[in-house]
């Protein structure tokens, strides 16, 4: 792919062919979600037309006749639905999630580009990022104002004619990200560049620059420097620090991977020995602090739990993604040297919910990562009779190909139809149980107040095929951080005992806030499963008894289960 055909001056393009339409395009009708009145539709072919009233031509059997539905793709200015107009009477405008872009500072711009003989017609939205993007030797703009950049006029096409999406970082956006961290993350409230924070400054920033090299990398290298009290002040320099950190990017599986890797120069001449210490635990502090500026801080807190230096590891980092109400939001992923970084998980709203850092302000913190798409949403709804969950039907980008050289970054690929799920948030009406005394069903409830009994055999398919697995280690929910549901046909409730029924002296059955009740031995069952959690208590297995529930052990025996109220 050619990176000098990024030619726009917005922060990011992104580039959809007919390839993606013809895709996103079958799963609507396919879905009902494009409402032809109830005539059968079939598309044979899409084209990205040159044309100032309509962006696709499809040829399309139309209840048995062949005819060409012109279409036209209109986002919403908070680049969060697309709206499909179409010139056909019988087919009214259908608006759908898109969510292609986030963290944007204004509504991007969109335009059809005409191809060549390498690269075909293409719907591009030009997008300027929610950063700092002004130079380093002005001040920042207020957070409500934008550094002017971009030129409609100079966008072309790159996507290349075997591609459906293709998307692009001109190497002037990787500078704009580094004048964004200079502008927010290395200055302090007065304006000062402190080295390497306010609260453990030990020098001054001069500078950070951004830029793509041939290799293959995106390289962001900080410079500063750490001011000598010595009488040699005069004949000997300050020592001048240097940290590079470089994003290595690659496609796997389709998708996009990153491993960053940190290197420290430090230049102390004739005072290196007496200044080798000072500086190496700057350097440590500084790594933490650029890590977390590209990872939205998820591996501050597990640098400074494990003691990490300027030294560390290996990280592998992923763009992975989530749903919510629709939008495919994005978060990251990492491993430091194989070992993955485990989700934080605490109850928020009654459910199990994954837990990340957030932003410091309402501005873009993932920064180059988090403008990376990969998939995009084009139908939400509830399957018939189902109140659990909303079906989410994504077109997603299937990249092989992938260029990052002095020009900028480009990747592009083809596309898949992806089903995901997204549970929504219940409470547990009542434990249904059989004559018998069996476990025969679990009743939810919706905030709404609607209510679907799911068989006991069923509730265990459902929570199963989701990303998260028990047993859960749950944290208090972290002050200010961004919660989401994990992926799935099901929330996992959190359930706290009110009651106990006891028999001799061993706890036979809980009964919750809401009078539902269940017995211990399905509560182990459910909780193994992941279905309930009762937060506060761990449950052992051991070897020679029944698996059983206990308080964490503590000085205090004032909220042990054995403690709470009985019932017969």
């Amino acid at each position: 792919m050619e990176t000098d055909r990024i030619t726009s001056g917005y922060d990011a393009e992104i580039q959809l062919g007919a390839g993606w339409f013809h895709r996103a395009i079958e799963v609507l009708i396919e879905n009902d979600a494009l409402d032809t009145g109830g005539i059968p539709v079939v598309i044979h072919a899409v084209a990205v037309v040159i044309d100032p009233d309509w962006d696709l031509a499809i040829e399309a059997e139309v209840a048995g006749l062949s005819l060409v539905v012109r279409v036209r793709a209109d986002l919403s200015d908070d680049a969060r639905q697309l709206t499909l107009t179409t010139d056909s009477a019988f087919i009214p405008p259908t608006v759908v999630p898109f969510g292609a872009l986030q963290g944007l500072a204004e509504p991007p711009v969109k335009v059809v580009l005409e191809g060549d003989s390498d690269h075909q017609n293409a719907v591009a939205f030009l997008a300027n990022l929610d950063i700092h993007a002004e130079p380093q030797s002005v001040d920042p703009l207020p957070d409500d104002e934008v550094f002017a950049r971009g030129d409609v006029g100079a966008a072309q096409s790159f996507l290349a004619t075997d591609q459906d999406i293709a998307f692009g970082l001109g190497s002037e956006t990787i500078q704009r990200f580094a004048n964004d961290i200079w502008h927010t993350t290395l200055r302090a409230d007065d304006g000062s560049h402190p080295l390497p924070d306010d609260e453990n400054e030990k020098g001054s920033w001069s500078r950070v620059t951004g830029h793509t090299a041939a290799d293959g990398v995106m390289q962001f290298v900080l410079e500063g420097d750490i001011p000598v009290d010595s009488p040699l002040i005069d004949v000997v320099p300050d020592p001048h620090v240097e940290i590079t950190l470089t994003l290595r990017a690659a496609i796997t599986g389709g998708a996009l991977t990153f491993e960053i890797d940190t290197a420290t120069d430090v230049d102390t001449g004739l005072l290196g020995n007496l200044f080798g210490g000072l500086v190496g635990g700057a350097a440590g502090a500084i790594v933490g602090l650029i890590i977390g500026v590209f990872t939205g801080g998820l591996l501050i807190g597990f640098l400074v739990g494990a003691g990490v230096g300027f030294v560390v590891g290996v990280i592998a980092i992923e763009v992975a993604e989530y749903v919510v109400e629709g939008i495919v939001q994005r978060e990251i992923n990492a491993s430091i040297d194989g070992q993955p970084i485990r989700e934080v998980l605490c109850c928020g709203d009654g459910v199990v919910q994954l837990a990340r850092p957030s932003p410091a302000d309402d501005r873009f913190n993932l920064a180059v990562l988090d403008s990376l798409p990969s998939s995009i949403s084009v139908h939400r709804a509830h399957p018939e009779d189902e109140l659990l969950y909303r079906q989410n039907l994504l077109v997603n980008a299937v990249y092989d190909d992938l260029t990052v050289d002095a020009g900028g970054f480009v990747v592009g690929g083809g596309t898949a139809t992806v089903e995901v799920f997204e549970p929504e948030v219940v409470t547990i009406a009542s434990f249904d149980y059989a004559a018998t005394g069996e476990l025969d069903a679990i009743t939810y409830q919706r905030g709404d107040g609607q209510t679907q009994a799911v068989p006991i055999a069923e509730v265990f398919g459902r929570i199963a095929d989701r990303p998260i697995e028990p047993p859960f280690a749950l944290v208090d929910e972290p002050e200010d951080a961004e919660l989401h549901l994990p992926a799935g046909k099901l929330a996992t409730v959190c359930l706290s005992p009110t009651r106990i029924r006891r028999r001799d002296t061993v706890i036979q059955e809980f009964e919750f806030g809401n009078g539902a009740r269940l017995g211990v031995a399905d509560a182990v069952a459910l909780q193994d499963a992941g279905v309930i959690v009762l937060p506060g208590y761990q449950l052992l297995h051991p070897s020679n008894a029944n698996p059983y529930f206990r308080a964490y052990a503590d000085a205090s025996t004032a909220n042990n289960l054995e403690m709470l109220p009985t019932f017969t």
